[in-house]
């Protein structure tokens, strides 16, 4: 694996980290601010995540099929440009059920 990937999942699992510590906190803190500002940070983090798995080189992405890459780059081209229907309850999900799966996938890649 090349310098960059490396450095690109290292800062994937990182952000994965920053998600598991959202969820910490509880869907009720999540859904309960009235300006939704819990629901806009997760939303950033999940289009960070989609913008570095977008940086992996083909290469990295191809020896790895089981890392479903395509839907988290669709899921943040939905979030980044489809705003005004974001359905944060899916950014919830995506955060307590999908993020905790991907960054196990990350980080036995990033151990290789």
């Amino acid at each position: 694996m090349n310098t960059r990937d490396a450095t690109v999942l290292t800062e994937i699992i990182r952000l994965c980290g920053v998600g598991q510590n959202l969820v910490a906190r509880g869907e009720a803190w999540y859904r309960g601010d009235p300006d939704n500002v819990p629901g806009l940070a997760a939303e950033s983090l999940i289009i960070k995540i989609g913008e570095n798995v977008a940086r992996l080189s083909d290469a990295t992405t191809g020896r790895h099929p089981e890392v479903p890459w395509s839907l988290i780059k669709r899921m943040r081209d939905r979030l980044a440009h489809h705003y005004e229907g974001t359905d944060y309850g899916a950014v919830w999900d995506t955060l307590a059920v999908d993020l905790p799966v991907i960054n196990k996938y990350i980080q036995s890649l990033s151990s290789n």
